[in-house]
């Protein structure tokens, strides 16, 4: 039976990756109700494994993980009561399909099937990006590709040559391509940091990482406390006076564009004054529902002829989750963000997890900006980080045996040696001090 998973997971990832650009390219790859099958199939298959393989979900480090599924369960019944039309049954679909992808912790737990996916990943979508999606997909659209790259990339100096340059090529390309493009460009400057914390590793403290991780979680609750106060805005101090600029060609037309334009002030303004006007802050809207929107709502009724003038989901991570889910379902869900990094970092046997560790903790404090919710490999890849986070099997590992884990990703043929060690991780062989927690 874990055959089948072996194969059906990593054709299921790739398919989805495939779509997952469809907003950004050229040529679209299905259409929505494709989109959401896979999504849905992927759950499904996750239930299956989770109900068949899963058996230390009594730990007290999945207690939130828990709470949360049982809490998402409740507000997708509260959305089906509520959804009066099509445009809210069909967001309640969608929501509910990017709320569930913590379940990806769960098969992706497991070294040998994560090493699968990537391993089928890296032959199939790196072959069609280089041949296909390259091409057909604008410029700052890179990096919603290029998830699992983008994690892997924080380990650039392990890998081979000929995949060093693969990578660097990329992350090069997801650099320069459009400076307008904030999150690509972030992204890849953080992956080459990685990269060079790694490199150098031996001349440099853990406890670097370590105050990495706790500043990536204090310093977005502190700026939202001072944003909401009134007292400190910081994208209105970033976007005045036009610091940052940028030129670039549009229609033929040279135009200046501000790289720290504020686009996200008007966001928390909105999402915040609706829930507090329609008493949903502690339980949410639910996943059928989304803010009451003054910059968008006017048109958005007239489009979908609701007569309500709401914006289902921006493009922020966490504010969406508190307008469907509450207090209560975003708090849950950035503390799976908070349990993982912390295990990563304070409860590993190798520097790979300690960095993975603090590469969840910048994407909590991303998901404050950016990282919209959307069941597609960008997000995919983060619960692959997470899952990692989790897994006892991943943070016991020696940072040799990690090594051998992400080599072996690339290789078309696996020694039997090799297969034999992965497998052992599978059946937790290598659980050594961490197995505790």
């Amino acid at each position: 039976m874990k055959t089948y998973y072996n194969k059906l997971f990593p054709i299921l990832i790739v398919s989805i990756t495939f779509t997952s650009v469809n907003q950004w390219s050229k040529i679209e790859i299905g259409n929505t109700a494709v989109t959401m099958a896979l999504s849905l199939f992927v759950i499904i298959l996750c239930v299956f494994y989770f109900k068949q393989y899963f058996k230390s979900f009594s730990n007290l480090k999945y207690l939130t993980l828990k709470l949360y599924f049982a809490w998402l369960v409740i507000s997708v019944i509260r959305g089906c009561i509520i959804a009066e039309n099509y445009w809210e049954w069909k967001q309640l679909m969608s929501a509910s399909l990017a709320l569930s992808l913590p379940i990806l912790i769960f098969p992706f737990d497991n070294p040998m099937l994560l090493h699968r996916v990537l391993n089928k990943w890296f032959i199939y979508a790196t072959i069609a990006f280089f041949a296909v999606f390259i091409w057909i997909t604008g410029r700052d659209a890179k990096h919603y590709y290029l998830g699992p790259m983008l994690l892997v990339a924080c380990f650039i100096p392990a890998l081979k040559p000929k995949w060093q340059i693969v990578f660097l090529f990329c992350i090069i390309l997801m650099l320069i391509g459009d400076f307008g493009a904030r999150s690509q460009v972030i992204k890849s400057a953080l992956a080459i940091l990685f990269s060079l914390f790694f490199l150098l590793r031996k001349f440099i403290s853990n406890r670097l990482l370590k105050v990495s991780h706790w500043l990536f979680y204090i310093l977005p609750i502190l700026l939202l406390y001072f944003g909401i106060s009134g007292k400190f805005n910081v994208f209105e101090d970033l976007s005045k006076d036009n610091k940052y600029v940028s030129k670039k060609v549009v229609n033929g037309k040279v135009v200046k564009e501000n790289l720290a334009g504020d686009t996200r002030t008007f966001i928390y303004y909105e999402v915040i004054s609706s829930a507090i006007k329609h008493n949903y802050v502690i339980f949410g809207r639910t996943p059928a529902r989304g803010n009451d929107s003054k910059q968008f709502g006017e048109k958005i009724a007239e489009e979908l002829k609701t007569d309500k003038q709401e914006r289902h989901s921006n493009e922020v991570c966490f504010p969406n989750v508190f307008t469907w889910l509450g207090l209560i379902g975003m708090l849950l869900y950035c503390s799976m963000y908070l349990t993982s990094s912390y295990l990563a970092v304070y409860r590993s046997n190798n520097i790979y997890t300690m960095i993975i560790g603090v590469f969840i903790a910048f994407h909590f404090a991303f998901g404050w900006i950016e990282d919209f919710n959307r069941f597609d490999i960008s997000n995919i890849s983060l619960w692959m980080a997470i899952a990692i986070g989790y897994s006892n099997k991943f943070r016991s590992m020696s940072n040799r045996e990690f090594k051998i884990w992400i080599k072996t990703i690339f290789a078309t043929r696996r020694p039997k040696a090799k297969l034999v060690f992965l497998w052992s991780l599978t059946k937790g062989d290598q659980i050594k001090s961490v197995s505790n927690h």
